[in-house]
């Protein structure tokens, strides 16, 4: 028997973070296959008003480039009908009751689109909100580029007449027909300059069909449009590779209008591209419960669940992959995994002989046999680490896997050679050294145990195994007063580690420290009658084995 536990070799098993971002590798597999989806077609017109007219011109345009394909022209092309479309909607909020979001809209829309009328609009939602002085500042700013620009000159008067700084007001009407004659202009300047001779008349109400082009379109069919946009936009973008970006996109695609065809896949997929295995199970579990067929998606969800942990559910997601499954290392490898996890072993143990029987290279070898180790088949463990090791002989955590099965099997002289040969290449490895001291003490060698010991305890002083086993040792050879420092880091380190309360109170005893030794004795009979309480789990039940279909 093993006097203290060592880590299992499950322990050093393959676990989401013990190999490189299986997603990544299958997302580079993959992603040669598939184009992220533009939606084609858009969504259905608006009525014909100037505006709208505008807007359907900027959607034509933008279908002409998805037609041609060039991806240079898609871009631009479909920012300009974001931006025309969120300035739309912000007119409409601008004409509501509640003018909710208005001005943010106006803002949001200049990220996409940055030209004067934009600003203007911005002014405009400024001065329906009580921000007169936020809107001439913006009109000021425009005429400081333009000084023909009759739109910001009539702005500008509006805000100096709810200002009631009438002659201001009229020099900027003024201005504004000069530039452009507009007979409701002169209708304004003539209602100014009654109220600057009877400064009594309350200035008339200003509305926002007197600032903005409002739509006669409904909202609906102009968040159509943008969500529309938006994705085609991000789409360039993932293309392009600047997923991160893009995938802000699709979310914001997905704001306006979440049943846009095609734009959860979008979403999952730029989100396996940045990693965000959170969003990718999110949005291709929809696409997934949707669409059974598409291989990209599970594959993508049932590797970003794996990742996560949820193993039945990535069990799931794989199992109709089939053999197509085993076309990719990766995607085979976290099916296995994932049903060693869920206690599967003997369909785990299928899937991985039919991995075997590939050509796999050594870090891959080293991954299946992290995964015999976790099911307790040691001996494959210790045969596929050595099959990766006839190709790669300096190949790291080798021996060392390998080693820890040979404890396991209770063959401590095996193991020890395993864990010198790690050594040799990696003579700093402070697990492997521990592992070697433990082997050692297994077979009576306790003097150079106790050596490699003090060697992993200079370079890591916080390894509660070492300090255990060199504070025991150090006690059964007769020194319980040096041994107290190492046994009580120990249970410092890992007061759960029941042995060391027992080996502590013994050297305790050993120096007359009475209290302390009682303590600790307490603190093991309390442990070990607590251990003697559990309930054990039913024992797993074989299944028979399951070919992949």
């Amino acid at each position: 028997m093993l006097s203290t536990p060592i880590p299992p070799a499950s322990d050093r098993s393959a676990s989401p973070d013990a190999f490189p971002r299986l997603i990544l590798l299958i997302a580079i597999f993959l992603f040669a296959t598939y184009a992220i989806a533009q939606v084609k077609g858009s969504a259905a017109r608006p009525a014909s008003t100037s505006a709208d007219l505008d807007l359907a011109t900027r959607q034509q345009q933008l279908e002409t480039a998805k037609q041609s394909g060039d991806t240079d022209s898609i871009a631009p092309a479909s920012r300009r009908v974001i931006s025309l479309g969120l300035r739309q909607l912000a007119a409409l909020a601008l004409s509501s009751t509640t003018r909710r979001n208005a001005a943010e809209l106006f803002r949001r829309s200049l990220d996409f689109e940055d030209t004067p009328d934009a600003h203007l609009d911005l002014a405009a939602a400024y001065l329906l909100s009580n921000r007169a002085d936020e809107a001439l500042s913006i009109a000021n700013g425009v005429l400081l580029k333009d000084p023909q620009n009759a739109r910001a000159w009539y702005l500008q008067g509006q805000v100096w007449s709810a200002k009631k700084n009438y002659s201001q007001a009229i020099d900027s009407f003024s201005h504004s027909l000069a530039v452009r004659p507009d007979p409701s202009v002169k209708r304004v300047l003539n209602q100014v300059r009654l109220n600057a001779k009877q400064g009594n008349r309350p200035t008339p109400t200003i509305t926002a069909r007197d600032l903005v082009s409002v739509p006669h379109a409904t909202a609906a069919s102009i968040r159509g449009i943008v969500a529309s946009a938006l994705n085609d936009l991000a789409t360039t973008e993932a293309r392009q590779e600047q997923f991160s970006l893009a995938l802000a996109h699709f979310h914001e695609a997905e704001q306006w209008d979440p049943e846009l065809p095609g734009l959860m896949r979008n979403i999952g997929l730029s989100a396996a591209r940045v990693q965000d295995d959170k969003e990718t199970i999110r949005a291709l579990r929809l696409v997934v419960a949707q669409s059974p067929q598409d291989r990209v998606a599970r594959t993508l969800l049932g590797t970003a669940l794996f990742s996560r942990g949820e193993y039945t559910e990535a069990v799931r997601i794989f199992t109709p992959l089939g053999d197509s499954a085993l076309e990719n290392f990766e995607v085979a490898f976290a099916w296995a995994s994932s049903l060693a996890k869920t206690n599967r072993y003997v369909e785990s143990s299928a899937l991985l002989d039919q991995l075997e029987a590939h050509q796999l290279s050594p870090d891959n070898l080293l991954l299946v046999a992290q995964t015999w180790a976790q099911m307790g088949n040691y001996s494959r463990t210790v045969a596929t680490c050595h099959r990766a090791l006839q190709t790669d002989p300096k190949l790291p955590r080798a021996h060392s896997i390998a080693g820890l099965a040979l404890v396991r099997e209770d063959r401590p002289a095996d193991a020890e050679q395993e864990f010198r040969a790690e050594l040799q290449l990696s003579p700093e490895d402070s697990g492997s050294e521990y592992q070697l001291a433990f082997v050692l003490l297994q077979q009576a060698k306790a003097e150079e145990a106790v050596q490699h010991l003090r060697a992993v305890l200079k370079r890591q002083p916080g390894h509660p195994e070492a300090n255990y086993e060199l504070g025991k040792q150090l006690l059964a050879d007769g020194e319980p007063a040096e041994a107290i420092p190492y046994l009580e880091a120990a249970s410092r380190l890992k007061p759960q580690l029941e042995p060391v309360h027992y080996q502590l109170q013994a050297a305790y005893r050993a120096v007359g420290r009475r209290e302390d030794a009682d303590r600790e004795a307490k603190i093991y009979r309390e442990m070990k009658a607590k251990s003697r309480n559990i309930t054990l789990p039913p024992p797993v039940q074989k299944t028979e084995a399951v070919q992949p279909q």
